[in-house]
């Protein structure tokens, strides 16, 4: 992976926290590869000690690219190149993160992304949190609703 000085010198390792797995190119480009996705039970509990994803880890160089770190914070470049057990190398190109202001996710994105990031909620109040988002920008809000749906205690699983 070629990417900018910031992001390259970010977490190395296999994570012992959540902190570390949310800033680490490494892990995430791991995860990505063994599951698909990265969500809270790839950051948090088991997902920290993955035989899977660790195994896949040293595999995974990272260096900074001078053309990357020249065009951040506007953009959040990076490119990788994979090396094939034939020996070809299949190469991204440069590549913008998605979800700065630079390469913005659609509504439809960040919703999905909710939804995956709050699924420890039962779906009535996250849907009920993800509906007061535009009411909390008029002047008349109350915070106490959200505050409400976001502090309410945790239901406890049906067995």
């Amino acid at each position: 992976v070629n990417t900018f000085a910031e992001s390259a010198a970010l977490f190395p390792g296999m994570p012992a926290t959540t902190s570390q797995a949310q800033y680490s190119l490494p892990f995430a480009l791991a995860t990505m590869l063994v599951h698909g996705r990265i969500g809270p039970d790839e950051i948090t509990g088991a997902g920290l000690s993955d035989p899977q994803v660790a195994a896949l880890l040293p595999r995974i160089s990272v260096h900074e690219a001078v053309r990357h770190s020249e065009r951040f914070p506007e953009g959040r470049w990076s490119d990788v190149t994979v090396e094939l057990k034939d020996g070809r190398r299949l190469a991204s190109g440069d590549v913008n993160a998605r979800g700065g202001s630079e390469a913005p996710m659609d509504m439809h994105e960040v919703e999905a992304k909710f939804h995956i990031m709050a699924s420890a909620l039962p779906e009535p109040r996250r849907r009920a949190i993800w509906e007061m988002r535009e009411q909390l920008m008029q002047p008349e809000a109350k915070f106490e609703e959200l505050a409400r749906l976001v502090r309410a205690p945790m239901e406890k699983p049906h067995v």
